[in-house]
């Protein structure tokens, strides 16, 4: 989340980052907060899981973040409008 918004060496910063989505200051400057904010959403497992934006227009922040399956995710629109490209297709292209 971090990374795609910020770090333009990120492979998704030009989607997020890119396209000034941001992450809400009380999450960027505390994990603690971030995970006390979401501990009633986490997931059993997050295997498979990812985070996304409820309303791509608005930055990740507490009641606009839900974890989803990734298999969902593929078929989510970032908000420049493309969709993610997941790590598995990252690496049979290198």
């Amino acid at each position: 989340m971090l990374g795609a918004c910020y770090s333009r060496k990120h492979p998704d910063f030009n989607r997020y980052g890119g396209v000034d989505v941001s992450v809400a200051p009380r999450w960027k400057d505390s994990m603690d907060t971030f995970i006390n904010d979401m501990m009633d959403t986490l997931p059993r497992s997050l295997a498979e899981r990812r985070l996304a934006l409820v309303n791509p227009r608005r930055p990740f922040e507490p009641g606009n973040v839900e974890w989803i399956f990734t298999s969902k995710h593929r078929g989510l629109r970032a908000p420049d409008g493309t969709r993610p490209e997941m790590p598995e297709q990252r690496l049979r292209r290198a």
